[in-house]
């Protein structure tokens, strides 16, 4: 009777908060999870002037959290970036538990307690009618959220459920329960100050539950998961002490992932959980082989018999194409497939774009991508070229550093300027695994004059299969980890933008390539028209089999034809 309760109890709290269960699109999913320890406490934008502005945050954790490597960001109301942190630790800085950080305008602020740290307002200062905070760990703009939020006229990715209103002169929002409630929801965690209270290091408030309250937090471990792997999914519950919380529960939707609406966590020792009756629920969740790509949400309770419900939410980034977007829907030309024991023709899916790597050569053996005029936005270049932690366990992760004095471009596969819709598209696109050794007058000529060719083309009303990649070998770099192709090739496949994509391949269609040789001499001004092939050209070199998905008849006469526009 009584699990009858607190699952009745879950049902309630999912119709009310974590249904319907879409997969969020693009940026808008990065609203983020019930933070596991820092939470944005108190905040006043604006104040009595344009600098009197203080951002407040508080541990609410059990455990110290050392601060190097996270960030304070600020979005205006609309914002798509976050520009300059308005606080970032490069050095270890200790919050413990309970403890809170001021950071406070180094002109205007007069809140009567002695900031932590400083920002300077002339380079980032604060709206008073509406914006958003975040705490970041790692890079600017793409870094993991652990807490956010969002204040009047916000509808930028940093709100949490509704957003809170924007505090007037000289008040602030402050986080209830003395800076504890995370319940994901903004506008309910949050309430006026008046007048501002800010707190900095020298006061300690711990959340570590009791009284009324049940807290809980949800992490899952990896966070980027794909198709056909797991990930441990963790709540760390704190019971309520008055009265004392009995026959805790927790659940979560996993439909985001193919897993059950209602599933179970165990704290018994059993399905991924380490330690029995330490409060800590966990499930070993599997990812449905076909799960789309893009970020998926999973949100659940904590619920005990005396009725309370603490929300929990976690989002993870699935690795494979999003819906509707497989680069591969006309075929796989090497027949990847993702089993680390097939390493020189590993298969990777990532949301942005798919790969056959060769761990024996370091780069990819092709990337295939879709391009139509939805993928090109605003988004700037984030040049945070890093190694692909995706590869499998013990294999080298390709370095910026080793194409240092080489030579040779860090040369994209599946090009920048194709993935400008957010800015984690475009991240993507500088992970190491997109990167083969170029010839710059390769690079910055025929290969980049020909991407430019194609963006024009998906800005016409186009949409384009591409696969790049590399033949031969002409040396090594980075200690001979690195192999240096003999040449980089293109093969694209364009059709005029609409549904149900391989059946509307004809026999009229324009498929063609490109074979750029990657060694001198080579003129860098040469039109790409000068390299242009037929795909059957690009097999025959390759030994590569393009569009076998489409009928053979239709296949080789798009194939052989030679390109003239």
């Amino acid at each position: 009777m009584r699990s009858f309760f607190i699952f009745g109890v879950f049902a309630a709290v999912f119709g009310l908060l974590v249904t319907p269960f879409d997969r969020p699109q693009a940026e808008s999913a990065s609203t983020v999870a019930v933070s596991p320890n820092l939470v944005v406490s108190q905040f006043q934008a604006g104040g009595g002037s344009a600098t009197d502005e203080f951002i407040e945050i508080h541990n609410t954790s059990s455990t110290a959290v050392d601060l190097i490597n996270y960030k304070v960001v600020y979005r205006s109301a609309t914002g798509t970036t976050d520009g300059s942190p308005m606080a970032e630790w490069t050095t270890s800085t200790i919050l413990q538990p309970g403890q809170f950080y001021l950071i406070a305008s180094q002109s205007g602020y007069d809140g009567g307690v002695t900031p932590d740290k400083t920002y300077d307002p002339t380079i980032r200062s604060m709206g008073a009618t509406g914006g958003g905070i975040a705490i970041r760990q790692g890079a600017t703009d793409t870094g993991a959220i652990i807490d956010s939020v969002g204040w009047g006229s916000a509808t930028n990715i940093f709100v949490e459920g509704s957003v809170t209103p924007a505090p007037g002169n000289n008040n602030s929002q402050a986080r209830k329960e003395n800076g504890c409630q995370d319940t994901d929801n903004n506008a309910s965690d949050f309430q006026n100050l008046v007048p501002s209270a800010p707190r900095n290091s020298t006061t300690i408030v711990t959340c570590s539950g009791g009284g009324t309250t049940l807290f809980a937090a949800m992490n899952a471990n990896p966070t980027t998961v794909t198709p056909g792997g797991t990930t441990l999914l963790t709540v760390t519950v704190v019971p309520a002490t008055t009265p004392p919380s009995t026959n805790i529960a927790v659940a979560a939707n996993l439909q985001a992932i193919g897993g059950a609406a209602s599933q179970q966590f165990f704290d018994d020792g059993t399905n991924g959980d380490q330690n029995a009756g330490d409060n800590i629920f966990s499930f070993q969740a599997a990812i449905a082989p076909g799960t789309s790509g893009g970020p998926a949400v999973v949100a659940g309770a904590a619920a005990d018999l005396q009725g309370r419900v603490a929300p929990v939410q976690v989002l993870l980034t699935v690795n494979a194409p999003l819906p509707n977007d497989d680069p591969l829907l006309f075929g796989n030309p090497s027949n990847a497939t993702p089993d680390v024991a097939n390493e020189n023709n590993y298969l990777m899916a990532k949301p942005q774009y798919s790969l056959s790597y060769n761990r024996s050569k370091a780069t990819a053996n092709w990337v295939a991508w879709r391009l139509d005029s939805t993928w090109i936005g605003t988004a700037d270049r984030q040049d945070d070229y890093r190694p692909d932690t995706t590869l499998p366990a013990g294999w080298y992760q390709v370095q910026d550093a080793d194409y240092s004095g080489s030579g040779y471009d860090r040369g994209h596969m599946c090009p920048s300027g194709d993935r400008t819709r957010s800015v984690a598209d475009n991240s993507a696109t500088f992970l190491m695994t997109n990167m083969v050794p170029q010839l710059g007058a390769n690079n910055q000529g025929a290969w980049n004059d020909f991407e430019i060719y194609l963006r024009s083309l998906a800005n016409s009303g186009n949409e384009i299969y591409i696969i790049s990649g590399v033949h031969g070998n002409i040396g090594t770099i980075a200690q001979g980890r690195v192999v240096v192709p003999q040449y980089t090739w293109k093969v694209v496949l364009i059709l005029p933008n609409g549904s149900n994509d391989l059946q509307r391949v004809s026999k009229a269609t324009r498929a063609f390539g490109i074979i750029v040789p990657n060694f001198p001499p080579l003129n860098q001004g040469s039109p790409w028209r000068n390299f242009r092939v037929t795909v059957d050209a690009v097999e025959v070199m390759t030994g590569h089999d393009f569009f076998s998905a489409i009928p053979r008849n239709t296949q080789e006469i798009i194939e052989r034809r030679r390109d003239r526009q």
